[in-house]
């Protein structure tokens, strides 16, 4: 009995936090509409009642089948109105139970996340001083483990970064530090970053930058997140010798940017999946599933769009479309 109590108060506790965040309570929305469903009936029934000429409807055998009539569909309503409540009220439940688990999944692989993160900057610290040589010489064989190494610890170093943020967006913690910065400049930035990973590959950048001066009013260090993140993305799909163009211009109050490869494509029914936590097209490759679901939160973030365009063995196309000014476009609504 005890454990029933505590069951129906934790229910009770969780579908109260979810009518808090949905800001209005559906049992009350379906009450109004089965009531404005269910009075069309009785109004019909009331005219026919209060009618001079129906009067002899209700005499003899007519008004008592009438009466049974009534009596069955006030029956129906009454089960019906019951039974779908019911329904609704598990389901109810089971979202909410749902959402909860979804919550403490979050919170536990953030609280994970955060405690890994001091171990592997601290592996990272040291591993970056024996390959500098401050603690040492080392011999070739070494250098090249200590470097593997390395390269481990920053690919665990970022899914760290990953899941965190993940979190802090799901939260509702991640703000955005908003100031005048040039998308040329940032994506320039992004280019000579994966500047040795591109030649390696032996592939053709295209730049279609067309214009030098892209002013954002955003968050530098998120956008160049959602660049890095896509470009990224474009090198692992690239073909080695094959072409990746890189493409910005304006729109009207937009900037426009685009992140084309000659990669494998993506099938139809997964151009929306792939922003979704977690979702992956080739699991044999590295990497959490998040980078994509991180990049359309920042863009969202921004008010802004992403999406992919794509058809299987014809590449991708990824488009971002931001605003330039939010707040002149603010005040031009309010005008």
């Amino acid at each position: 009995m005890a454990k029933k109590d505590e069951r129906i108060s934790r229910d009770s506790h969780i579908k109260d936090s979810v009518l808090q965040e949905l800001k209005e309570n559906p049992y009350r929305k379906f009450n109004i509409i089965f009531a404005l469903v269910t009075v069309i009936p009785f109004l019909a029934f009331f005219y026919v009642l209060t009618s001079i000429a129906s009067f002899r409807v209700l005499a003899g055998q007519r008004g008592v089948i009438l009466f049974i009539c009534l009596l069955i569909s006030l029956c129906g309503l009454g089960i019906g109105y019951i039974t779908v409540g019911n329904i609704l009220k598990r389901l109810f439940i089971y979202a909410a139970r749902l959402k909860r688990s979804d919550q403490l999944k979050s919170t536990l692989l953030a609280s994970v996340a955060h405690d890994l993160k001091n171990p592997i900057t601290v592996i990272k610290t040291n591993l970056s001083t024996m390959s500098e040589g401050l603690s040492g010489g080392l011999n070739d064989t070494q250098r090249r483990i200590v470097d593997i190494c390395m390269n481990v610890t920053d690919r665990a170093a970022r899914i760290v970064s990953d899941l965190l943020d993940a979190h802090k967006i799901e939260a509702g913690m991640m703000d955005a530090r908003r100031e005048q910065c040039n998308i040329s400049k940032l994506l320039e930035a992004q280019i000579t970053e994966f500047g040795s990973i591109i030649s390696k590959k032996g592939i053709r950048l295209v730049k279609e930058l067309l214009d030098t001066d892209l002013m954002i009013w955003a968050d530098g260090d998120k956008i160049t997140r959602v660049i890095n993140n896509l470009l990224s993305n474009a090198i692992k799909n690239t073909p080695n010798g094959q072409d990746l163009t890189l493409r910005a211009y304006p729109v009207e109050h937009f900037v426009r940017f685009e992140v084309v490869d000659k990669g494998p494509g993506i099938p139809h029914d997964k151009l929306e999946k792939i922003f979704d936590k977690f979702e992956r097209l080739d699991t044999t490759k590295e990497g959490t599933g998040l980078g994509l679901s991180i990049t359309k939160d920042i863009v969202e973030l921004h008010k802004g769009r992403i999406w992919a365009e794509s058809s299987p063995g014809s590449g991708s196309t990824f488009v971002v479309v931001l605003p330039r000014d939010l707040r002149r476009m603010m005040r031009a609504r309010k005008v």
